[in-house]
């Protein structure tokens, strides 16, 4: 589980920004339900104020520790820090498997990786890998192999010693993993509202019936007036073979076929979302969105996050983190789940919103009223 990240020197984040999901020991048992993470966090704000800059931080930390391999030797790092100053950017996560909780901590800049830090705690911090630029500085006996690499200044070590078919190095495997674990519809330059395309998830939906039993369901119970949704398989001009989503509609009595294309804008966002949730669920990882809601009812917002609450369905403890511009959602998750990220000259920060001193925000009222006074910021001041 996602324990907590933070930033520093990255897009509109100059300074240390930290979120987390640890949930403090007067958490009310109906958020906690008995639990010390929680599985989900919103994060709310006007626009501009850096909400996705914030998951594109997570983001990142997920394709770096895991892909950067696959990048030219001498490719630039795609990496954007406070308006194009010369200091490094640094990145800070903490997460927990099987009980024992990891650090990793990476220190860069678009040329080159300066500083990579595991720590890994059970009963103590300790610290288990250590590179400085091109070298290890530091490697316990237990990771004494990857000694035999060749480090790449645009790559982490995680990525880089995942091409290797080490014997002994089941604890860097499960860092890899967790990693590899956190899907995000968030991208360098924003958004990607329609990724994957509608192409890869029919495909998806069509090899795997338990997630296109999961998606229709979820579909036909949010009410947008389809009853069955099916996956035809056939071949185009060329001979390729293509997965052709069908909906199906019926219309006093008879029911009526027709394509994507056809379908509303929020029958589309489900359709394409709803195979990462599905995926998210399965693995135990993190699903990280940016305008969540999109296309989307408000009442069909609680739906979605009480998939992550509900044990019968989070079996694996997968968590999400989300935007939205939908401010209802704030009394459904509390002043526990909700971060406020804000700007000031430009510079964005963030706080959880029971970090606010003071008794304006209580368990036993309505938070929604305040936030929309301006009281505890993240609206616009028009």
């Amino acid at each position: 589980m996602l324990l907590e990240y933070g930033v520093k020197n990255f897009f509109c984040f100059y300074e240390g920004v930290n979120v987390s999901f640890k949930l403090p020991a007067n958490c009310p048992d109906n958020i906690s339900m008995g639990n010390d993470i929680s599985n989900i966090l919103c994060l709310k704000g006007k626009n501009g104020s850096g909400k996705t800059n914030l998951l594109k931080g997570l983001s990142f930390l997920g394709e770096f520790c895991t892909n950067s391999f696959s990048y030219k030797p001498d490719e630039k790092i795609i990496l954007e820090n406070f308006y194009n100053n010369n200091e490094d950017t640094e990145f800070y996560i903490e997460f927990r498997v099987d009980n024992i909780t990891y650090i990793y901590e990476l220190t860069l800049n678009k040329e080159h990786v300066v500083k990579e830090t595991l720590f890994r705690k059970e009963r103590r911090k300790s610290k288990i890998i250590e590179r400085d630029g091109d070298r290890f500085s530091l490697l316990t006996s237990e990771f004494s192999q990857l000694k035999n690499i060749k480090l790449r200044k645009n790559a982490s070590f995680i990525s880089i010693a995942n091409q290797y078919d080490f014997d002994e190095l089941e604890a860097l495997t499960i860092v890899y993993m967790f990693f590899n674990s956190i899907i995000s519809n968030v991208i360098h330059i924003g958004l990607s509202e329609w990724s994957p395309s509608i192409d890869v998830v029919s495909e998806m939906y069509f090899h795997d019936p338990d997630m296109l039993e999961f998606a229709k369901n979820i579909i036909i119970a949010c009410d947008t007036g389809i009853s069955n949704i099916e996956i035809l398989k056939k071949k185009d001009s060329n001979d390729e073979e293509r997965f052709i989503p069908v909906f199906t509609h019926t219309v006093k009595g008879i029911n009526k076929k027709i394509l994507f294309q056809t379908e509303s804008s929020g029958t589309k966002s489900l359709f394409i979302q709803l195979a990462k949730y599905k995926c998210i669920l399965d693995i135990g990882g993190i699903l990280c969105l940016d305008e969540f809601d999109i296309n989307l009812h408000p009442h069909i917002l609680p739906v979605l996050l009480s998939l992550f609450l509900d044990k019968k369905t989070n079996t694996n403890q997968s968590q999400i983190i989300f935007t939205t511009h939908n401010s209802e959602i704030i009394d459904f998750l509390g002043r526990y789940r909700t971060y406020i990220v804000e700007k000031t000259e430009n510079e964005s920060f963030a706080y959880r919103l029971d970090e606010i001193s003071g008794d304006i925000l209580r368990n036993d009222r309505p938070i929604l009223p305040i936030y929309n006074s301006g009281k505890i910021g993240g609206v616009p001041k028009l």
